[in-house]
This record gives structure tokens, C-alpha cells and sequence, in this order.
């Protein structure tokens, strides 16, 4: 397990902002909370591992436990939904929520956080090759639609931030190549390729069955939802594409 001692220097090496602009404001006029989806606990809930919510809880008031009472309407859905949840998470980590947006403390925010949309993609022989993206959230993540706006030194912190984690905590890998092996069977049962940023510094398209990668200029890549119809306009920069 990762120890308190040890998440300052994790944090520290992967502080770069996702893009040079602020993207919450690209996709929150899309949420009726009017908050980024990212920071919105009733569309993403963040996880801590347990050493890094010890260092948390340590360190700042921005953090407590997740509790589903905000976003649904009776105890019998809390609970559905936390066992749910818990179900989906690794026993390494803990379900977390923050104060909210306007409470940020950049400084503080849990490694989930700062990942998001990405997760590190895995071969079938698990090979750490590039960011993918949490396919569930294509409708509402601006960035997910804009992939050209992430940073190369954001790029290269993820890379180096979960080649760390995964020598600390091998048992990681087993929980991200899990998590690309249900992507490629989803994409697969879509008939579509799956979008990767390499850790090469490449953009790629992966066949679900074959893993086969072909590199392709990151602008042909989909838009998804309001960012695909604003991106159709004439002025596509008003509508917050």
C-alpha cells in the first residue's frame, strides 16, 4: 500500500493542468448543478487509496466519505448505489466527495481528480501504452471531445505518476488492465476503435480485437453530445465547443 508519507511527492509530480485554458467552464453550462461534470459527485465520484485519504484527512477539510444523500431521493437508493459503487472499487481505495468547486484547494486534489477523464490503458499483456478515456463520460466531458487540447507535459506527468503507482502498487495493474480489457469488449460490441494519447507522445486508434494501433491526426477524432452539434456551428467558439 501506498503510505501518507509518499502522496506529497506523487501530487507534486503530477500538477499540470489537463489544457492551458480552464475546461470546467466549457462543459458546465452543459450541467443543470452549473458545475464542471468532473466536480459534480452525482455524475463522477472520486476515490482516494487509503494511504492518500489518510494523508488527506491529514492535511486539509477540503475531503470527507462519500455519501449518495445529495443525489438521490431515498435511503433505499443510497444504499443501491453505494453498494454499487463499492462493488466497482478496489480495496485499495476509498469512495471520497470535496467541499465542491468553489472550494477547491488544487493543491489537495486526489490523484482521481487529477487523471480525469484518463486512465492508463493496459494491453492484453499488460503493457502501459497511453491515456484512454472513461468511455461513460463522452457525453458530458468537454475534453473528451477536445483531446487535442491536453498538454504534452500533462501527458508525460500521467505516464510518470502511473508508472510510479504501478511499481509501488502492482497490484494496480490488475485493476486498470481489467478496466481495458471491459473497454475493448465494449467498443468491440460498438464496432469502434478505441482512442489513445501514447505515452510516446503519438495519438492512436486500437482495434477492440485485434490491438492492433494505427496512428491518426488527433483532430479526426469524434466529438460526442453538445460538443459535437456546438463544433457543427458556424461559430463554433460561442457555444462553448
Amino acid at each position: 500500500m501506498i503510505q501518507p508519507d509518499e502522496i506529497r511527492t506523487l501530487y507534486d509530480g503530477f500538477d499540470a493542468p489537463i489544457a492551458t485554458l480552464d475546461c470546467g467552464q466549457k462543459c458546465s453550462p452543459y450541467n443543470e448543478s452549473g458545475k464542471p461534470f468532473c466536480c459534480d459527485i452525482c455524475h463522477a465520484v472520486p476515490t482516494a487509496y487509503k494511504g492518500e485519504w489518510k494523508y488527506l484527512k491529514a492535511n486539509t477539510g477540503l475531503w470527507h466519505k462519500w455519501d449518495a444523500d445529495k443525489c438521490v431521493d431515498s435511503e433505499k437508493e443510497r444504499l443501491e448505489e453505494l453498494a454499487r459503487l463499492k462493488d466497482e472499487v478496489p480495496d485499495s481505495m476509498e469512495l471520497i466527495e470535496c467541499l465542491g468547486p468553489a472550494h477547491c484547494e488544487r493543491d489537495y486534489r486526489a490523484i482521481t481528480c487529477r487523471q480525469f477523464p484518463f486512465f492508463p490503458y493496459l494491453t492484453s499483456d499488460y503493457r502501459f501504452i497511453g491515456l484512454a478515456y472513461y468511455w461513460e463520460f463522452q457525453q458530458q466531458c468537454w475534453v473528451i471531445s477536445n483531446l487535442s487540447v491536453v498538454t504534452d507535459e500533462y501527458r508525460r506527468q500521467f505516464v510518470d505518476t502511473f508508472d510510479k503507482l504501478f511499481s509501488r502498487m502492482p497490484q494496480e495493474m490488475d485493476s486498470y488492465g481489467g478496466h481495458s480489457e471491459h473497454m475493448r469488449e465494449e467498443f468491440a460490441r460498438m464496432r469502434r476503435t478505441i482512442p489513445l494519447l501514447g505515452r510516446d507522445g503519438g495519438v492512436y486508434k486500437i482495434s477492440p480485437t485485434t490491438e492492433k494501433m494505427r496512428p491518426v491526426a488527433i483532430e479526426t477524432l469524434p466529438k460526442f453530445g453538445p460538443y459535437r452539434v456546438a463544433a457543427a456551428l458556424p461559430f463554433p467558439d460561442e457555444a462553448g465547443s
